[in-house]
């Protein structure tokens, strides 16, 4: 394999979250090169960890229209079954039940519906406001279980990839300091 294409594999991996044990392994590398790729390839890694995010808060979107749409239909059902019902034969109770569970199956998915992650600012200031956002949601009920803890994993990513950015800045700025002393 190629260097570029060694570095651009070591970026996939390191995106995806890998040890730099499993990577050497895997790529052939000692984890010294790891250390090093990894100080020179941050933003690249930041970059598609952040696609990677998007791509799946994309999906995650997608994925609850068509639980919402599956589950208006199934209401919908509910609600013709009970119009045509013949009451004198139908046990009601189970009608009802049924249709009240499901009016709140629809009622948790339409009340998280909000627009998730409001991030201002890509930084750590900026997801701090943004946990605080999902904290007030969450205790107001706006938000399922399920999202806000999908929310929750994203935005520990942010600033996860905002902390590596942060020391490697500094890092960076030490380096300097002390090359120039030399």
């Amino acid at each position: 394999m190629k260097p570029a294409e060694l570095k651009e594999e070591f970026i996939k991996l390191r995106a995806e979250g890998r040890s730099y044990n499993a990577i050497a392994e895997q790529l052939h590398l000692s984890k010294h090169t790891c250390q090093a790729w990894e100080a020179e390839l941050a933003g690249e890694i930041g970059e598609l960890k952040r696609a990677k995010l998007a791509e799946l808060c994309e999906s995650y979107n997608i994925a609850k229209e068509a639980r919402i749409r599956t589950l208006g239909g199934i209401l919908e059902k509910i609600d013709e079954a009970l119009a045509a019902a013949d009451f004198s034969k139908m046990p009601l109770d189970k009608l009802l039940d049924h249709k009240l569970k499901y009016m709140e199956m629809l009622k948790d998915e339409y009340s998280s519906i909000k627009p998730a992650l409001k991030l201002e600012s890509p930084d750590a200031k900026g997801t701090v406001a943004a946990l605080n956002d999902l904290l007030a949601r969450v205790r107001a009920g706006e938000v399922t279980a399920y999202q806000a803890q999908r929310e929750l994993a994203v935005l520990a990513q942010l600033l996860k990839a905002y902390e590596q950015a942060e020391l490697k800045t500094q890092l960076d700025e030490l380096t300097a300091i002390v090359g120039g002393r030399k």
